[in-house]
């Protein structure tokens, strides 16, 4: 990784590569409460899920990760608060739906290396179906550090199309390649805290490690999530915190 790749954004556009950088998003304060909440909830997930090569936890929104009522409430009016969803609303250009979120976090492994991924792979589904997703579905990333970040890899424009074959066999790990080794036209962007940076899922990107990473996803999406994800993970809010929040609407969901 090529240190010189750091870019300043100025003009870029979050349509033409897929992510973009709003510096000083959030002020310290709208900050402090999720962080402690957040870095709790995650030490729970730590506990639950012991691995030594894990770079994230997932659905810490769900009671069996962040107990008290107050606290829920708290990180639900936080993912539904105006300035965030009116943001989603005009990158998605659709109605907006909350999926999940993720909090990333350094392996304890020094075996781990930063590997090249989108996450559509992780789907469970036939490469034919990923490209379709990728043409048909919107799902953008919302990290949020709590502490100065290293940062995010991106090959921008990857969001759009399918992988070159140089792409292709090194996130795959085919015909001898690695997925940690590094690829041409790359741009690593770091963060600080109150910073947000917006990218999409179906880019082809990697976490960078190091310092004291914790950093918060918001997913969100132009398609609602399936009822049965929401049974089997608790994610999201129940009625009693809904009817408190500022946009309930993106927690709606499908039935399967």
């Amino acid at each position: 990784m090529d240190p010189n790749k750091t870019v300043s954004f100025g003009n870029e556009s979050l349509t033409e590569n897929g992510y973009f950088l709003y510096p000083n998003f959030f002020s310290p304060e709208e900050l402090e409460n999720v962080r402690k909440i957040l870095l709790d909830a995650n030490s729970k997930w730590k506990t639950r899920f012991p691995d030594e090569s894990s770079v994230n936890s997932a659905y810490l929104t769900s009671p069996d990760f962040c107990i008290e009522k107050p606290d829920r409430l708290s990180l639900f009016r936080f993912i539904s608060e105006g300035k965030l969803v009116e943001l989603a609303k005009s990158i998605i250009q659709e109605r907006t739906y909350f999926l999940n979120t993720q909090l990333f976090f350094n392996p304890k492994s020094t075996d781990k290396r930063n590997y090249w991924h989108r996450d559509l792979q992780y789907l469970g589904v036939p490469e034919e179906e990923q490209k379709n997703i990728l043409k048909s579905t919107k799902v953008f990333h919302f990290r949020i550090p709590f502490y100065p970040d290293p940062g995010l890899e991106f090959i921008p424009g990857s969001h759009a199309r399918w992988d070159n074959e140089e792409e292709y066999d090194v996130r795959l790990e085919k015909n001898g390649h690695k997925n940690y080794e590094d690829l041409p036209g790359s741009v690593l962007v770091s963060q600080n805290p109150g910073d947000l940076l917006v990218f999409s899922a179906h880019l082809i990107h990697r976490g960078i490690y190091g310092q004291n990473r914790h950093s918060l996803d918001i997913l969100y999406t132009n398609f609602p999530d399936k009822k049965s994800n929401s049974k089997m993970f608790r994610q999201f809010p129940e009625e009693s915190i809904l009817s408190q929040l500022e946009n309930p609407e993106i927690f709606e969901q499908s039935e399967d």
